[in-house]
């Protein structure tokens, strides 16, 4: 625990404004006063989500969330653990401490920030809709959502959020990734999806290469990691450790690697 405690000190000594956490700090205890990293592990919650987190033709576990969320661990000298969660138990899961932080492409709302402690944005995403290729000319404007009869979204999601708004009939499921075979089937017309996994898993090569995503204009988004209230401290981390990650060009690989 000592090493963790001085990595946190050489990273907050980058930024004066955070110094006096540091006043908090015990060898038990993070500057916060949270134990989280106290059993020297730090644990993630995710979902299946391409590019962010999933596994690879050899079954690897990787993905840019899971790349970084490594790195991020390793500089503190905590070991990781990755738990898959249902998507829209994650502040369940994190308050009741099955995990210690949210990390999987996740948009920051009002609503998250009330409920933990959240990070600066790492990442710009928006959503967007996915139809079958026939279908395309139909949806080209937010509007035209509405036209729809039927979309398939992830339970607690941003995509569901903006769905919502076009009072239509929603197929709710616990992963993005099954909205795309919901659409393919026909059993939905569209699927309303983030930008990241629509580049990802659908067209040409993909296994849903009769599927497009149309960018009909819905506003951006900011995704971030949410820790439990109490470890602001981690969340402050957070962004220090992205902020290195851009300076090194850790940062800018990983996005070459896992976005189109």
């Amino acid at each position: 625990m000592k090493r963790i405690f001085r990595l946190f000190a050489i990273l907050l000594a980058a930024a004066l404004c955070l110094c006096p956490l540091l006043s908090c700090a015990t060898e038990e205890e993070s500057p916060s006063g949270s134990k989280t990293l106290s059993d020297g592990k730090l644990t993630v919650g995710y979902t299946i989500y391409a590019p962010m987190n999933y596994y690879d033709d050899s079954n690897n576990f990787v993905g840019f969330d899971t790349e970084l969320a490594c790195a991020f661990a390793d500089s503190l000298g905590v070991e990781i653990e990755f738990v898959e969660i249902d998507w829209n138990n994650k502040l369940t899961d994190l308050a009741s401490k099955n995990i210690d932080v949210i990390w999987n492409g996740m948009t920051i709302t009002d609503a998250l920030q009330a409920a933990a402690a959240v990070s600066s944005p790492y990442l710009e995403n928006r959503q967007v809709v996915v139809c079958r290729a026939a279908d395309a000319e139909k949806y080209t404007t937010v509007a035209d959502v509405s036209l729809a009869t039927s979309i398939a979204v992830e339970k607690g999601s941003a995509g569901e959020a903006v769905a919502q708004t076009a009072n239509v009939t929603l197929n709710t499921f616990t992963a993005q990734r099954d909205t795309l075979m919901e659409v393919k089937t026909g059993a939905s017309d569209i699927a309303i999806i983030d930008l990241t996994m629509a580049k990802t898993l659908t067209g040409e090569g993909t296994d849903y290469s009769d599927l497009v995503y149309i960018d009909v204009g819905y506003e951006n988004e900011q995704f971030g990691v949410a820790f439990r209230r109490g470890d602001e401290f981690l969340a402050a981390v957070f962004d220090l450790f992205i902020e290195t990650c851009k300076a090194n060009g850790t940062y800018d690989t990983l996005c070459d690697r896992y976005f189109k």
